[in-house]
């Protein structure tokens, strides 16, 4: 199975049925826009750490299974990044629709309020002094590579959703918890059939060895939940008000 096939097999099959839960297309235009600003957020914060990823060969891809690259990553996994988003957003703007909302909920706060910007602040300090302080330690301990570059990356980034709206997120979240553990489960049996398919490979020295059922990294699993966790989030966040 190549990568084309795996998407093919695997991913336009649920995103398919999920533009259609989701309405088919006949959105409001502000949740429109909200997507295609996520999306863009999503290639412009994932590519550069997933090409960094490909280089330090934390995991590859066979040449013979991908089409071809944009710098280190195949055109297929740029497809990904938007597939998983789509499905997480879509399953999202179902499921909004199918649980009564929380009433009187208050709407995320502007990043740009001075207390919200103090509140990332000390978070960003505290996350570059981590950096520092412990940035030979994937070099001494190269077996939790993965781990410390899924956590190092996007953990900030959940951090500061809550600074955001953590009422928000805290009220609503069964919107934001199913959506996370449907999509997040399937991508990882997904995986998991993928990696037995030897669609992608890790570098054994470069994880911690834990699989599950012998064949997906935990840190593999452990990134499908995170990153559907932050796209349903933010999905939620942007949403207008109305729409929620």
């Amino acid at each position: 199975m190549t990568y084309i096939g795996f998407h093919l097999a695997f991913n336009l099959p649920l995103l398919a049925a999920l533009f259609f839960l989701s309405g088919r297309g006949i959105w409001p235009q502000e949740m429109v826009l909200v997507m295609l600003g996520i999306l863009g957020i999503v290639m412009a914060f994932t590519s550069p750490w997933d090409n960094y990823a490909v280089a330090k060969r934390i995991w590859d891809f066979p040449r013979e299974r991908v089409w071809f690259r944009v710098g280190k990553l195949p055109v297929e996994e740029y497809a990904f990044f938007i597939i998983q988003s789509l499905e997480v957003m879509w399953l999202s703007w179902a499921f909004l629709h199918w649980v009564e909302p929380p009433r009187g909920v208050a709407p995320a706060r502007w990043i740009g309020d001075p207390s919200v910007l103090r509140h990332i602040a000390v978070l960003l300090i505290f996350w570059a002094a981590i950096g520092v302080a412990l940035k030979e330690w994937p070099r001494r301990e190269p077996r939790i590579h993965y781990a410390w570059h899924l956590f190092y990356w996007f953990l900030p980034v959940v951090g500061i959703q809550w600074i955001v709206g953590g009422p928000l997120l805290l009220a609503y979240w069964l919107q934001v918890v199913v959506p996370t553990l449907v999509v997040g489960t399937y991508l990882c049996v997904a995986d998991w059939v993928a990696i037995g398919k030897g669609i992608w490979f890790f570098d054994e020295d470069q994880i911690t060895g834990w699989k599950i059922c012998g064949v997906m990294p935990w840190e593999e699993a452990a990134f499908f939940y995170i990153t559907s966790l932050l796209v349903a989030q933010t999905f939620l966040i942007l949403l207008p008000v109305g729409l929620r």
